[in-house]
């Protein structure tokens, strides 16, 4: 279940298009503009989160698509590692819309600026574990199973 989830975090990265006499090029990758330093690319190419932000806020359909699909993916990707580990390091409630998870993160950034030019996925992680932190144990432990056997 790990590889659909890597291949729709690199889409992005793999998009491509086809010439005319058949050669395949690649398409080319937005830049942030370069009055906004803090948000451009980072080291290794990694995707800033002031990258991340600046689609999260876009009125193009495709950018907010690549937000939703960028957040979502860390969500499940950390979600899959909890269960591997056997431990959590948020707790979103079940069928919360994918809308909350980019607010969370937008509202992280609006109060938190010197993160945007941290790396998208590890600020994504950090604004979801401070507005879904997990009960009121050690941080960490995981919630005690209902006994209907429903989280």
């Amino acid at each position: 279940m790990v590889m659909p989830l890597v291949l729709l975090l690199a889409a992005p990265l793999l998009i491509q298009s086809q010439k005319p006499n058949g050669a395949v090029a690649q398409a080319p990758t937005p830049q942030a503009p370069s009055s906004q330093a803090s948000t451009g690319p980072l080291a290794g190419g990694l995707f800033s989160a002031g990258q991340l932000r600046q689609r999260c806020l876009s009125n193009v359909p495709a950018d907010a698509s690549y937000c939703f699909a960028y957040i979502t993916g860390v969500h499940d990707t950390v979600r899959a590692y909890e269960a591997w580990l056997n431990q959590r390091e948020f707790c979103v409630p079940r069928h919360v819309p994918q809308g909350d998870l980019r607010q969370a993160f937008i509202d992280y950034l609006r109060d938190k600026p010197s993160d945007l030019s941290g790396e998208a996925a590890s600020v994504v992680v950090v604004a979801l574990k401070i507005r879904y932190a997990c009960g009121s144990g050690p941080r960490g432990t995981p919630p005690a199973p209902s006994r209907s056997g429903k989280p």
